[in-house]
């Protein structure tokens, strides 16, 4: 999967592409203290993308991320669904309200810091992945959309 590549410029630098599965358990509903509609998605670039509806039983995404190898050893994740700068990047997943007309207006985000996966599993384990799964609940124990960057053990990352 993963070669020697020319990666922006940079002779040396190998890339990997990694599939991640984010798979969100306990969706907080349609509704939530006077917000209507409730909906999550990933965002990829600028756009949220994938958006399931609150009331689901889980919200299940598919995402890609490459990771960046340079001739030193230093990894560094990038792609349309990295964000953040250089060695402290991260992938968000989006809460929004969707009105009548399907329009989608974030009120929240969870910010999902992609480094653990790194720290716990080390870059020839990722390389080498089939797929990554992060686990999280996406309800806080007061019943609200969980709004914040997890970390474990809010978070489970497994290869």
């Amino acid at each position: 999967m993963a070669s020697l590549a020319t990666v922006s410029g940079q002779v040396g630098v190998e890339m990997s592409t990694v599939p991640v599965r984010i798979i969100g358990r306990r969706l907080p509903g349609l509704t939530w203290s006077g917000r209507s509609g409730i909906h999550l998605g990933v965002q990829r670039g600028s756009e949220v993308v994938g958006l399931v509806r609150g009331d689901e039983g889980e919200a299940r995404f598919d995402i890609e991320v490459e990771l960046h190898v340079d001739a030193e050893g230093g990894a560094d994740f990038r792609g349309p669904y990295v964000h953040g700068r250089r060695m402290q990047r991260y992938a968000y997943l989006v809460w929004g309200e969707v009105d009548d007309e399907g329009t989608f207006t974030m009120f929240q985000r969870v910010k999902l810091p992609l480094s653990p996966l790194l720290e716990q599993y080390g870059v020839d384990a990722l390389r080498n992945s089939r797929r990554v799964h992060a686990f999280l609940e996406l309800t806080d124990p007061k019943g609200r959309p969980v709004g914040a960057t997890v970390r474990p053990p809010w978070v489970f990352w497994r290869l």
